[in-house]
């Protein structure tokens, strides 16, 4: 991956002081789509400094979305009535128009940042998204692959790098992914959500081809139902009924690929009364009905 100019030298570079509406400008010049434009900012003592989400013009019916990270310094970021302290290692979602505030306050002596507008219609789709789910404030640390894929998308687009604006929209999407993979790192750690998971799984296997509920596997923990639903989210990020069948239509979707055996065999195998509350499950998650699924990997065979 091509990370462009090191995160630690940024403090003293001047390529990030373009005008973002230049880009825009360079862009449309060579009859690209404005998938993204960004730059940076230093703000000092300049208590002035004060966006409000609906006052920035913007369609309701085609948002954009500022992704900003904090180099030094700090400022505030408001939102439903929370106020987020924004510092270095760390970043905010802005969706426009949306009734939001961020600002540099006077107990702040500067509050120095890149940001990226991005406008591409999937991207926004998922970086509200992340929003929705672990909030507008991010974690961005100075060495984390999201400020690297950030730095380079905003080095290119400095120095009229991209070829095409298909070599935008790719790093643009890898930088959302990136940032979704990050958060869900951050927000739930790898080692602890791993093992409850597989945990989890074990004891669902072990029952086939009875059904295992919650409160079971709460009470296997000690705990009430109410208390294991809220550590199993705390965790995973997961609601536990909904995990617990998914892993139960994934025995049943192995069984699909595997062997002939009837639906309403597979069905009671993994814990369903009937193959018609199966095949209602099993269309949920899959888009397929077990027919389909099941025919479309014989024709691969």
């Amino acid at each position: 991956m091509d990370t462009g100019i090191p995160y630690a030298k940024l403090e003293n570079d001047k390529v990030f002081t373009a005008l973002d509406a230049a880009r825009v400008w360079g862009l449309k010049r060579n009859g690209w789509q404005v998938h993204a434009t960004g730059g940076s900012q230093h703000v000092i003592g300049d208590t002035t400094y004060w966006w409000h989400g609906e006052e920035r013009g913007g369609d309701p019916a085609k948002p954009f979305v500022i992704a900003q990270f904090t180099l030094s310094g700090w400022g505030f970021f408001e939102q439903g009535g929370t106020r987020y302290r924004i510092g270095a290692g760390e970043g905010f979602l802005a969706v426009v128009p949306s009734a939001h505030l961020y600002y540099l306050p006077a107990a702040s002596p500067d509050w120095r940042f890149l940001w990226l507008d991005v406008w591409h219609p999937y991207a926004v789709s998922r970086l509200t998204g992340i929003r929705n789910r672990f909030g507008p404030k991010l974690s961005a640390p100075a060495d984390s692959d999201v400020m690297c894929r950030m730095i380079a998308i905003l080095q290119r687009l400095a120095f009229d790098q991209y070829p095409d604006d298909y070599a935008l929209e790719e790093d643009l999407l890898r930088f959302v992914v990136q940032l979704e993979r990050q958060m869900m790192q951050t927000r739930y750690p790898v080692a602890s959500r791993d093992t409850l998971l597989r945990e989890v799984r074990d004891l669902v296997h072990a029952r086939f081809p009875h059904p295992l509920s919650v409160g079971e596997v709460a009470r296997h923990y000690r705990k009430s139902r109410t208390r294991f639903s809220q550590i199993f989210k705390k965790t995973t990020g997961l609601a536990p009924a909904h995990f617990m069948e998914t892993i139960r239509l994934a025995a049943a979707a192995n069984r699909l690929e595997s062997g002939n055996d009837k639906l309403e065999v597979i069905a009671r195998a993994v814990g369903y009364r009937s193959a018609t509350q199966f095949c209602k499950a099993f269309r949920k998650i899959y888009a397929f009905s077990p027919g389909a699924y099941r025919s479309y990997y014989v024709r691969k065979v």
